[in-house]
């Protein structure tokens, strides 16, 4: 990979993921572009120049034609979703670096909210009101008021609840609750972490990654009763 620049070639993308993909093709990498799921950029003699967002793409695809048997049309309606910054359940264990997400927006910064109707696919005026109950974070910024680009998966979250007639006012008991988790995670974790070295600081990211899984097992599991018990004639 060359490191006098930023950028792959066509064949050095190829390549650079010919280890976990051995067939594939400067042909197979062209069908993607010319399906318009991935769409380099062009040097100004032509050439294809693939990002590091490219590669992750393009890896992406490779692994849901492989691992999932997805054809094209599927993974295209997949992409739209990431490019949006909405993450399903599916591909969220694939999603593993944040260059993945080939939006408008790079992952670190905000969305301007006249912009999230076009990027995100709601009103911005559903942001406004999700920050209103504590849901998500709207920041002054260059562009006017902006949402979090870390809240932007939640608030995709919430406007799929609209569907069943779940309003922003109805999920604050989740923003209770993972106040109340993180609480428990700091009294856990921070007796044993106090010194801030590379290496404590990686236990603790571990143990509280860890900690999340389990936490998040438990939740599914009580709601899972909690549900039979309500539905049981259904359930």
């Amino acid at each position: 990979m060359p490191r006098s620049r930023d950028y792959l070639t066509i064949g050095g993308l190829v390549e650079s993921l010919l280890p976990a993909h051995q067939d594939l093709t400067i042909s197979k990498v062209r069908f993607l572009e010319d399906e318009g799921l991935v769409t380099p950029e062009r040097t100004a003699g032509g050439y294809r120049k693939f990002s590091n967002s490219d590669v992750a793409r393009v890896d992406l695809i490779l692994r849901l034609q492989r691992e999932h048997f997805l054809p094209l049309a599927v993974i295209r309606e997949k992409l739209k979703d990431l490019d949006k910054g909405k993450v399903s359940e599916e591909l969220r264990p694939m999603v593993t670096r944040p260059e993945t997400v080939a939006s408008s927006f790079e992952m670190g910064e905000a969305v301007p909210l006249e912009s999230v109707p076009a990027a995100l696919g709601f009103p911005a005026s559903f942001v406004r009101e999700l920050a209103e109950f504590g849901l998500v974070s709207i920041s002054k910024g260059d562009k006017g008021d902006e949402l979090a680009r870390s809240d932007v998966q939640i608030a995709h979250a919430c406007w799929d609840m609209r569907g069943y007639g779940i309003e922003p006012r109805h999920l604050r008991i989740f923003v209770t609750a993972a106040e109340r988790e993180a609480a428990l995670f700091e009294q856990i974790l921070m007796p044993s972490y106090r010194h801030r070295t590379p290496e404590t600081r990686q236990k603790l990211l571990d143990s509280l990654a860890d900690l999340m899984r389990i936490t998040a097992e438990l939740r599914s599991d009580l709601a899972k009763r909690a549900v039979a018990g309500t539905f049981e004639d259904v359930v």
